[in-house]
């Protein structure tokens, strides 16, 4: 018995269905990539501040309390760099700026009861 061999029709067939199947795979990756997101630009407003906290603040490190001290001040954010002792944490600013508006947050933060000093660097 002699094996089949397939007809010329179907090896076209199944070569066609390849270069599909592999056309149909670069299109969507090509799609991907073009509909990427932008890089978001850097924050104009970066501070590292170094906060000292009234010794009733139980955690000054807790995220809860840091983003307190931000109050209404909607686009900036603060970073926890590190706690430095019971009542000093190193954090990082950020937001969109202007520096004018960079300071009016800081000012604001100062206002706070619980804080005590804030040193920007």
């Amino acid at each position: 018995m002699s094996a089949r061999q397939p007809e010329p029709g179907m090896r076209f067939n199944s070569s066609w269905t390849a270069r599909s199947a592999v056309a149909i795979v670069l299109g969507l990756l090509a799609t991907h990539t073009a509909n990427a997101d932008q890089p978001i630009a850097p924050p104009e407003c970066s501070m590292r501040l170094l906060v000292e906290v009234t010794p009733d603040v139980p955690s000054p490190g807790d995220g809860g309390f840091i983003s307190s001290l931000l109050g209404n001040n909607v686009g900036y954010q603060l970073f926890l760099l590190g706690v430095v002792d019971d009542t000093h944490v190193s954090l990082q600013l950020q937001g969109p700026g202007p520096a004018e508006r960079c300071q009016a947050v800081v000012d604001s933060m100062r206002n706070d009861g619980r804080v005590l000093s804030i040193q920007a660097s």
